[in-house]
Parts: C-alpha cells; structure tokens; sequence
C-alpha cells in the first residue's frame, strides 16, 4: 500500500481535459473490507500532480461505488482512503468494473470483475514487486560478498537474468496487448539499449570517445518509446518523469544544448494538442524556474518560438503579455551578450562609462544599503577586490535609489572608495529594464570585451570564479 505524501489538490486540471471516445459515463464499484461510514476519494495522475474526480460514501460493509454521466479520460487513477493510502487502478475503455480488497495490503487481496485490464495491471504489479525483492534481496548478498570474485561473478550473472526477465515480460505484455494503456505504460517505460559501439584499436581516448557514442545515441532515442500522440500519457506519472530525466540528467546543460532538443521534443509532442500543450508548458515552466545559470535563454527561445509567435493556442492575452515583459527584460542579459551601456554619475558629479572601464573583468554589483543580504556581499566584496585588482578586475557598483546622503555614507562607512561608484537617480539608463534588477544584490561580471560571463550569481561564486580565472 502507498500513502499520498502531499495534498491531492482539490481543482480540475490546468491544461485542457484529456477525451477519449468511450462510451458515456462510467461505473466503479469498490469493496473495501475493514472500513466503514467513511469518505473515498478517486483521483487521478496529471504529470507530477494528483487530481480530485469523484467522491463517495461508502456504507458499513465498506462498499460503494464512483459513477458519473461521462467517461473518464484513459490514465491511472486512485482510490483514497481516509488515512491517505490509496491503491492504483486502470481506467480505460472498460469503465463498468468492481474491485474487491481489504485494507491491509490491498494489492495482494485485490479481486476485479469486469475488467481485463486491471486484472493485467494487478498482475503487473505483483510481478514487479516480486522481482523488486529478489532485487533487493540481491543487492544485499553482493554487499557482503565484494571481496569474494566466485561470488560476485555469480550474483552479477543473477542480476542480469532478473533483469532479463522483467524486460521479457514487459515485451510479453507490450506484444500481446498493443494499444491497451498497460502495453503504452510499459513501453514509454523503456529506456533505449545502448549498441555496444566499435571504437579503433589506435583512438586516442578511447573511453571519452565511447561515453561521446553513448551519450548521443541515448539522446538521438531517448524518446523512442514514447507515443507522443497517446494523450492517456498525461494522466499517469511516466511521461513528466521522462521528460523531467531527459531535460535535468540526459542532456548536457548548456543552452547550446538543450535548445535544439527542447524544440525537437515539442515538435514530437504535436502528434497530439493535449500533450503537446503539456510538453510546452512542462519546458517554458522548467527553464523560466531553473536554478543553472544561462538557461533564462532557452526559456527565451520557447517564449519566443511558440508562445509569442500564436503557436500556444491555449494561452490568455494577460499571459502572452506577462511573457513578452520578461522576454524582453532576460533577453539583452543573457549570456554570452555584452552587457548594455551604463552611463552613470559618481559622487562628484562626473559621468563614467560601463564600456570605457578597462578591466579584464569588470563586476557590476547592484546594491541598495539597507538590503540584509547587500550587507554580508559588500565587505566580502571588497576583499576580493583588493585582492584582485592588480590582476585587472574592476567593480562598477550600482547604487539602485537617489538618495545621495543615504549612498555616499555607505561608501564612507564600507571603505569603497576604490570602487568605480555610480548611480542613476534618474533611471535614464533604464538600468532595471537592460539587468532585469528586481531584487538585490545583483552580481554580473563581464569579460574585457564587456561580454556577459556570468550573471546574478552568489559571492561565493563569484569568489570561486575569480579563483578559476585568475589565479592560473
């Protein structure tokens, strides 16, 4: 038995409602022995998320049933208990069925009438934790035995028969049963069986060259198994976890990378509206929220291509133009960019350029004096500016407001009158607007050339950084 460990949230779906061509309504009536005059919910998969469907009473025999005037989109659904254990079923086009089982271990008691499928899915999942204990149960024998090569030749061997048998019979169900939900499941389950590549007896480095093999057929394929058009997909947890490893452990994360697969994917995800405006969403929500610096760029790219462009058919006006702000405020700090032009005045009245300073490196650092965390980065900046300044590494310092008393104290106070200190009480740069400043402290550093290398990124690694970059 399972036990929710989140809220099953109490809404509809946020995208489209999956339909299938099921005859209307369905009818699943549940026997569960040990409770009585209690609440059962049905929910559902959505990606990552579980969904509210139905609610019942169910009486003292512990029996009740889910009924409603329109059938159920294709997926894996859940009945709930009140304590929050809850068992999975199938639903599909069969959706007239009864299951039976008791509370404690409810998959090992389960009986189902009137459906094939569960009854496939119930086996399913007998057979798999089967083999997860033997799996385990293996796994503890090879700890013990590392240092006996008899055994640990065998105990290997036995691994790869366990996992040949799952693989067969995943193949048995998908051969037997195409086109049920099971068969989909189980096949958008399977990874890609990496070839065994030939590499020439005189290449040079012939494992990286094996890993490079390996890495690009695993991501040419990973998506082979998966039926981009069969939208029952949504409503179970596989495809989100699918596209969740590919984009944050199978691909190389850089911008470079990731673009051209995340457009790739999108474009496979069009065999079907409902998915595709999953897989969309999935990708913009990913990359505008990702914590690795540069991918603001393919959220960029997504915006652009598909939701500014009219190619995201299900998008409000108020959302297309929430995104256009943001696009057009990452867009000219991306890195790889040169940085805008700041024109700014110093405490004496004189106006200093952000392109004229010479530096090997230059550290914009936009700050305000009552910001708790500018309070902790600024005397660590200052350091490392010492440190470093010999090397050619300048800080152009922001100050973000227009009070000059408020400023010129902090220098004072601070020490930071090496510093390059500038501000722009008048907002005629639009600094804000060309460095996205919506909060501080705000770290950029660019390269001679004033080309963005790094950007709103930690003293720490910015420290980190510096130590890379000039202390070869």
């Amino acid at each position: 038995m399972r036990k929710l460990i989140y809220t099953i949230i109490l809404t509809a779906a946020l995208l489209a409602t999956a339909s299938q061509a099921y005859s209307s309504g369905y009818n699943i009536r549940v026997r569960i022995e040990g409770l009585q005059d209690t609440t059962l919910l049905l929910a559902y998969h959505f990606g990552n998320r579980k969904f509210i469907q139905d609610t019942i009473q169910v009486d003292s025999g512990g029996a009740g049933a889910f009924r409603g005037d329109e059938a159920l989109p294709g997926g894996i659904y859940l009945v709930v208990m009140p304590d929050m254990d809850y068992f999975e079923l199938l639903v599909d086009r069969e959706q007239e069925f009864t299951i039976e089982t008791s509370i404690n271990d409810p998959v090992k008691n389960m009986q189902v009438t009137g459906s094939e499928e569960n009854l496939r899915f119930i086996e399913y999942h007998r057979f798999m934790n089967r083999k997860q204990a033997a799996s385990s149960a293996l796994q503890e024998r090879i700890e013990m035995n590392r240092n006996n090569p008899d055994s640990m030749q065998y105990l290997r061997a036995r691994g790869m028969e366990l996992d040949r048998e799952v693989q067969e019979y995943w193949d048995d169900i998908i051969d037997k049963h195409t086109g049920s939900l099971l068969a989909g499941m189980i096949s958008a389950m399977k990874n890609p069986e990496t070839p065994d590549f030939e590499i020439p007896d005189d290449a040079e480095n012939p494992d990286s060259l094996r890993w490079v093999k390996g890495y690009e057929y695993n991501k040419k394929h990973f998506f082979d198994n998966i039926d981009f058009s069969d939208e029952r997909l949504l409503r179970t947890p596989i495809l989100h976890n699918k596209l969740e490893h590919f984009f944050t452990r199978t691909v190389i994360q850089r911008p470079d990378s990731v673009i051209p697969e995340a457009v790739r994917v999108t474009e496979l995800s069009r065999a079907n509206d409902n998915v595709y405006q999953y897989v969309l969403v999935f990708l913009l929500n990913h990359y505008e929220r990702s914590d690795i610096m540069g991918m603001d760029e393919v959220f960029v790219e997504l915006a652009e291509t598909y939701y500014l462009s009219g190619e995201a058919f299900w998008v409000t006006d108020e959302t297309i133009n929430r995104l256009r702000e943001r696009v057009e405020r990452i867009k000219p700090n991306l890195i790889g960019r040169t940085a805008a032009e700041l024109n700014m005045r110093t405490p004496g009245g004189n106006y200093v350029s952000l392109h004229e300073t010479e530096a090997e490196y230059t550290i914009i650092y936009f700050y305000e004096p009552q910001c708790g965390h500018c309070k902790v980065v600024t005397p660590r900046l200052n350091k490392l500016s010492d440190k470093y300044r010999e090397k050619g590494v300048e800080i152009f310092a922001v100050y973000i407001y227009g009070d000059i008393e408020e400023w010129t104290e902090y220098i004072t106070d601070n020490d930071l009158d090496k510093w390059t200190n500038v501000f722009d009480p008048q907002n005629e740069t639009n600094f804000r607007h060309y460095y996205d400043i919506y909060s501080t402290p705000a770290i950029y550093i660019l390269d001679s050339d004033k080309t963005i290398i790094a950007k709103r990124i930690g003293i720490d690694t910015v420290e980190q950084m510096m130590e890379e970059y000039l202390m070869q």
